[in-house]
């Protein structure tokens, strides 16, 4: 690292999560900040979404690295945060660092060029009347969430009911006696399809390929805590090439203490719980072979099977859409049904149009935020080959599994060093390299087809760790596991929490970090079971050297 400290002034373009943590790790470097939010409050789509909607993954896991928030009772007893609850640990976390006075509300950016004479950005606002702020890099944080990305159907133009996007649903009781197609398989439909089915007359899922892997926000019910306190290290490190393997493994072990909890603690009956979670194991096996826990994007939320099999009357999977009617749709296996509204929950597009619909930026601009948009096609998610780190983009990568605001944050900490210049990127040719290797790796994981389709979706433990390593953050873990063996065994099986990064490296708080670390609650039987799997990966490749058997996350990307 380099030593001297340069001092920037960066201006940040959004004020939800990645705002957020942008403004407050460059404020740790010493950098001066102004944020441009124009909404009236702070929190981004959290405050804008269906107010009755629940985060898919839990506290534990999508809190921020050093801040838990009001609530001490969140590491030992871990929940879903509804989107109201997280807006607040928003609004806390914002109090509690002193970001709010740098934050401009109501304050719309209009326009971003380059001032090549100044060397200089310049932002043009609107807050009831004209301003141009002048800055040094650029943070532009509007997330994956900003711009619904809504599908064309056959014929649209003839149905005399409603088309509208998921994000336009305020209330589920929106859908009373409404007869509703949902188009889409993500957490987003999920929500909605069990909506439709539990207010409305009949409901229609439209999934067009496979649905995501399914998993349930709560694994056993509450009493168990949230599913995800079994993405951990030692799970997250099972070789990627061994996928099919993994999720047959993982299905079983799931089905058989599925059965062993009716058994010892409901006399051998079943209630609806476990009648839900099991047809979600079978939903995810039944597509197996094109989509396994690795190489797909995880729907982590199984409301959607929950509409399948608790109001199967009402409630029926149909294939993609083929055309539409007047007052109907035609599905690709030629049924019709009659309906009064359809909810596209298709998604998010990246855009960016304060710099291309801007007549002050130039046209070699407008083509960097044109190619932006394919985030998978920026270094790391982040930055332009092209920019280096004049621009960065932070928020547009989306775990397959996880939670994204640890990862725009490790990308926030990343950012204010390169500002600092403590840390160096690599010449554009280097960049552009990686870039390439990056995108096959991602389409030899996730396929090409998703990664196509889902341009930021990455995979969560090998992009935490590459940014981390880059950080000079990540861990070293064989110390670990001679000096403090406990925290290693928290470490290895307990939930993957951004907690880890805080142990070593710029900005690192040990002491608080151990503490959240040592304290979280974790799940033991699944965590023993991905251990002694990944050992015996382990010694294959060790071994014998055979390749696919090697952990993921153990070495650089």
């Amino acid at each position: 690292m380099n030593e001297n400290h340069v001092k920037v002034h960066v201006g940040i373009i959004g004020c939800g999560c990645s705002g957020l943590v942008a403004l407050k790790e460059l404020l740790d470097e010493g950098h001066q900040c102004t944020v441009f939010e124009k909404s009236n409050s702070i929190g981004g789509v959290y405050t804008q979404a269906y107010q009755q909607g629940e985060l898919v993954s839990s506290h534990l896991l999508t809190m921020f690295s050093d801040f838990i928030g009001n609530d001490d009772s969140a590491l030992e007893k871990p929940r879903m945060l509804s989107f109201v609850e997280y807006s607040e640990y928003l609004n806390d976390y914002a109090e509690h660092f002193r970001l709010k006075e740098f934050v401009k509300l109501q304050t719309e950016v209009k326009s971003v060029w380059k001032d090549h004479s100044e060397n200089k950005w310049k932002v043009l606002i609107n807050n009831g009347r004209e301003q141009i702020y002048t800055f040094d890099r650029l943070a532009i944080c509007t997330g994956v969430y900003a711009n619904e990305n809504m599908p064309t159907f056959k014929n649209q133009c003839l149905f005399q009911g409603k088309i509208k996007h998921f994000k336009q649903v305020q209330l589920y009781e929106e859908f009373i006696d409404k007869k509703v197609c949902i188009v889409g398989s993500g957490e987003s439909a999920s929500d909605m399809i069990l909506a439709a089915a539990k207010f409305g007359k009949k409901a229609f899922l439209s999934i067009r390929n496979d649905h995501g892997f399914i998993v349930p926000r709560y694994i056993h019910g509450d009493r168990f805590g949230p599913a995800d306190l079994d993405t951990s290290r030692v799970h997250h490190s099972i070789p990627r090439a061994w996928g099919v393997l993994h999720t047959y493994i993982d299905m079983i072990n799931s089905l058989v203490k599925s059965y062993l909890k009716c058994l010892i603690y409901q006399g051998g009956k079943s209630n609806d719980y476990d009648k839900v979670r099991r047809a979600g194991i079978y939903m995810n096996l039944k597509q197996i072979k094109t989509s396994n826990i690795w190489n797909t994007f995880g729907t982590k939320n199984a409301n959607i099977v929950e509409a399948l099999v608790k109001y199967s009357d009402t409630c029926f999977r149909k294939p993609g859409i083929k055309e539409l009617k007047a007052n109907s749709i035609v599905f690709e296996d030629d049924s019709e049904e009659y309906v009064d509204e359809i909810i596209c929950c298709t998604g998010f597009r990246n855009s960016f149009p304060y710099i291309e619909q801007s007549d002050r930026a130039d046209q070699n601009l407008k083509r960097i935020a044109k190619e932006a948009k394919v985030s998978h096609n920026l270094y790391k998610h982040c930055l332009h080959p092209d920019l280096a780190d004049e621009i960065c983009w932070i928020g547009f990568a989306r775990p397959a599994l996880g939670a994204i605001p640890p990862l725009l944050e490790l990308q926030a900490r990343w950012f204010a060093l390169l500002c600092s210049s403590k840390l160096k990127l690599p010449n554009k040719f280097d960049m552009l390299k990686q870039i390439s290797k990056y995108v096959k790796y991602l389409e030899w994981q996730l396929t090409v087809y998703r990664v196509t389709r889902l341009t930021g979706l990455t995979d969560n433990l090998i992009y935490a760790d590459d940014l981390a390593r880059t950080i000079g953050c990540r861990p070293n873990f064989t110390r670990i596991f001679f000096t403090e063996p406990k925290l290693w065994l928290k470490l290895m099986c307990g939930p993957l929490i951004n907690a880890h990064y805080r142990l070593t490296g710029p900005h690192a708080k040990p002491k608080q970090a151990k503490q959240i670390i040592l304290k979280a609650k974790w799940v033991k039987q699944p965590n023993v079971l991905y251990f002694i799997m990944l050992m015996c990966y382990s010694f294959f490749w060790l071994v014998f050297g055979i390749e696919s058997c090697k952990p993921a996350s153990w070495y650089p990307l």
